[in-house]
């Protein structure tokens, strides 16, 4: 199912964004890309460990705005 779920955002140009086990973390990027009216998808997956993990998805155009806006670093 997460391979069917990952092609289907993939084909809707949806991109992953920001993967977090704490659900704060994920909350205060989605209050930022509110504010920079951006739109967002959010989902709930199991991790490789087993736990929670959340994962935020932008679309493919928006994500370096995105990445502008919420301070995103690579390193």
């Amino acid at each position: 199912m997460e391979a069917l779920t990952k092609f289907w955002l993939f084909l809707c140009h949806w991109v992953e964004f920001d993967v977090s086990e704490e659900k704060e973390t994920i909350d205060d990027a989605i209050e930022v890309l509110t504010r920079a009216g951006l739109p967002y998808k959010t989902r709930a997956r199991r991790g490789k460990d087993g736990g929670a993990e959340y994962v935020l998805y932008v679309k493919n155009a928006d994500r370096d705005y995105a990445r502008y806006c919420t301070g995103w670093r690579p390193f």
